[in-house]
């Protein structure tokens, strides 16, 4: 394997890895030294993360205010690796998001057509606290009127903060639980651990499968998904009741590198 300081190309997961959440954005203190000394080395800085309710021009912003520099073209959020997966199997495919907002901005991007209305080819379902029946209905019934359907990420619940109230919420694996119970159809999970985003990820920025590592603090998620594409994974070790659930799908979960700390990587460069 060739050195740690070799690789160009480092990924980054966003909660629980930079900053507490995407709705808490305090930065971790040990990020800030790490990236410094990656920016130094030359390195291309980016970001896949599992959060599908926010589009990655909203993340981009989030981790602004937190003080961390990304270059915007270089966060993937789950809705763009969604648009994407849509986009490379049908350009022209009309599709119904159920979303708080971001992943149908992403679809939007992408330059796929977004619609309330059938015909339908593509339900698209992202984490969403302000869904209505109708809209969880008129997904079921395009699914089982043949729409494939789409699960934007995969987390059954998450922490947040929504109109003022702090809690756990419902995810986007729930709410797709729903309409696959009411059409007995099944639903592709786009996003972490599914290799394909990694491998479609790292070659948007231009790179080999074998120059590029990834950071997260998910072993389900960020090292199954990065191990399985090829990435050389580090794992940080962060509060584990901050870690949200996903179902590594049986991939190796084993990461490269393990620290306590961001800062430890300095060293290994």
């Amino acid at each position: 394997m060739a050195r740690l300081g070799d690789r160009r190309l480092w990924l980054f997961d966003v909660d629980n890895t930079l900053i507490r959440d995407i709705e808490h954005p305090d930065p971790f203190p040990d990020v800030f030294p790490l990236l410094e000394a990656l920016r130094q080395r030359g390195a291309t800085l980016g970001v896949l993360t599992n959060v599908g309710r926010l589009s990655s021009a909203q993340i981009h912003r989030a981790l602004k205010r937190a003080g961390l520099h990304f270059d915007a073209d270089k966060i993937f959020s789950a809705g763009a690796a969604a648009a994407a997966y849509v986009y490379n199997r049908n350009p022209d495919a009309r599709c119904f998001i159920i979303s708080e907002g971001g992943a149908r901005d992403d679809f939007v991007a992408r330059g796929l057509e977004v619609t309330n209305n059938p015909p339908v080819d593509y339900v698209a379902v992202g984490a969403d606290r302000g869904m209505t029946f109708q809209e969880l209905n008129f997904a079921a019934k395009m699914v089982h009127e043949g729409a494939e359907l789409i699960c934007i990420s995969g987390s059954r619940s998450y922490p947040g903060v929504y109109l003022g109230a702090e809690d756990v919420y419902i995810g986007e694996l729930s709410i797709v639980a729903a309409i696959e119970d009411a059409t007995g159809k099944k639903a592709v999970v786009v996003g972490k651990p599914l290799p394909e985003i990694f491998v479609e990820t790292v070659k948007a920025l231009g790179f080999s499968l074998d120059d590029a590592v990834m950071v997260g603090d998910n072993p389900n998620s960020d090292i199954a998904g990065g191990r399985a594409a090829g990435l050389t994974t580090v794992l940080v070790r962060r509060n584990p009741d901050n870690i949200i659930q996903f179902d590594s799908g049986g991939l190796d979960t084993t990461p490269d590198i393990v620290v306590d700390s961001l800062d430890e990587l300095i060293a290994k460069l």
